[in-house]
């Protein structure tokens, strides 16, 4: 599965960005410990070619079934499930992505070996508000990948042993991916102060390796009983070998019966409270200084202008922000922006390494005057430079069938199938007054969390 970053993929599009689908179990990490933004993209757009070739039905059980042919060599098998991190009980933080790790365990399924004996590929990713699984084959073993979901859907044995195993596994990732690293543990303190008491405070790996290890085996068997049921999941197919023999078989194979318990919901970060600065101070190589606006959810019409915004702060090439602070006022090394969007909120996150010398009151001084530049500034150019570069961003994700299957099935998870089915309409539609009134809107102190995560001072103790 896709490995849990030290730190977010700066400009997240996909889950496959960051995920790693050529992947090999031996090889790999099971599961993302990292929210994955998927952009808004409405419109009815009836007459596309998405629409076109999509055949889909829903089966009594309530899974929702999606094929996507085309003449790929390959077939993609994507099941996308509505719950993750944010739907775990207080006190099991952490157990969505370890169920996760399970669901690769029963040898009686045998899901990794037996799709990698016939030259595919796995992987699967939890976040805060989804988990996802996927596959792919050549298109003349299409079949084998559904019969191993719904027996992973339908029959998966969890024993003790092997969940204190994962426990041990997922406790050791939590290590070498949050604590040894310099800056990683960031996050954990970013998230509670931006979302104090709400689901979205907690990372989805969870809080601790201690308390990964005390995660019951009950609470894992429940949580699967519960949340792993047809009515939550989302199946499409894509690529190759689809036919009307396979939607028959995909029928038979899922039919059963599972009804779950309906999903907790998550509520709104609207309106919660913000710990506006946050200071942590130990041996690390220098200041990084982080700021965090707090943005609307997912599916807000305001998210396609802070997606475009954000490619014109923090381009590393051309961007706003590495000009003027990096290159011109020479008062950071590095600096990178990037979006955290989950269905109820988001984070808009802007992060400086400061240079020797710089202080935390000039750099943080240089940024604000910055950021109100943005306001007055002509935006024309924004929309002419990084516009195209999205169409051509949004379109090779759709070259490749699990590409088109990941997309789609994001988006028919958010509620929003439209998003798949026409892409570049919020993009389209997108004016410089538009992008303006956005970042007026969000790039504001009463949005913000300040992180100052200090380098400690040579000779320092403590």
């Amino acid at each position: 599965m896709g490995s849990a970053p030290t730190a977010p993929c700066p400009k997240p599009l996909l889950p496959l960005a960051c995920a790693g689908a050529d992947s090999s179990a031996a090889q790999r990490p099971r599961g993302s410990a990292y929210p994955v933004q998927l952009y808004r993209r409405p419109g009815k757009a009836t007459g596309t070619p998405e629409r076109q070739a999509m055949t889909s039905f829903t089966l009594p059980n309530g899974l929702e079934v999606f094929l996507l042919p085309s003449d790929s060599p390959f077939t993609a098998v994507v099941l996308g499930y509505r719950v993750g991190a944010a739907h775990e009980a207080p006190g099991t933080w952490g157990l969505a992505h370890l169920l996760e790790h399970l669901l690769f365990e029963d040898e009686h399924i045998g899901y990794d070996k037996r799709i990698q004996q016939i030259g595919g590929s796995t992987n699967a990713y939890t976040g805060q508000d989804y988990t996802v699984y996927y596959a792919r084959v050549g298109r003349q073993a299409a079949r084998l990948p559904l019969q191993l979901e719904a027996q992973r859907l339908f029959d998966l044995k969890l024993t003790p042993q092997k969940v204190a195993i994962q426990q041990q596994v997922v406790a050791e990732e939590f290590r070498q991916r949050y604590l040894n690293p310099p800056y990683a543990d960031r996050f954990f303190s970013l998230l509670k102060a931006a979302f104090p008491d709400h689901p979205y405070a907690q990372m989805v790996i969870g809080e601790s390796p201690e308390s990964l290890l005390q995660l019951p085996y009950s609470a894992l068997e429940e949580f699967y009983q519960a949340y792993y049921a047809p009515r939550h999941a989302v199946l499409c197919v894509a690529g190759g070998g689809i036919d009307e023999g396979l939607s028959a078989f995909i029928q038979e194979t899922f039919m059963r019966d599972k009804p779950g318990k309906p999903l907790p919901p998550v509520p709104p970060v609207e309106g919660l409270p913000l710990q506006p600065l946050l200071q942590i101070e130990k041996d690390v190589p220098a200041t990084l200084v982080t700021w965090a606006f707090r943005v609307p959810p997912l599916e807000d019409p305001a998210t396609p202008a802070i997606d475009l915004l954000d490619d014109f702060l923090g381009d590393a090439r051309s961007g706003l922000l590495p000009q003027t602070l990096v290159r011109t006022q020479r008062l950071a090394s590095q600096v990178q922006s990037y979006v955290w969007s989950f269905y109820q909120g988001g984070l808009w996150i802007i992060e400086g390494y400061l240079t020797p010398g710089t202080s935390i009151d000039a750099y943080e001084a240089a940024l604000r005057e910055t950021l109100d530049k943005l306001l007055t500034m002509p935006l024309e150019g924004v929309l002419d430079r990084y516009r195209p570069q999205k169409y051509l961003t949004l379109h090779k994700q759709r070259e490749k069938a699990l590409d088109k299957a990941l997309a789609l099935v994001h988006a028919v998870l958010a509620g929003h199938l439209e998003w798949y089915l026409d892409p570049l309409r919020p993009y389209e539609e997108l004016t410089p007054a538009a992008l303006r009134e956005t970042a007026s809107k969000y790039l504001q102190p009463d949005r913000l969390v300040r992180l100052h995560y200090i380098a400690r001072k040579r000779g320092a103790t403590g």
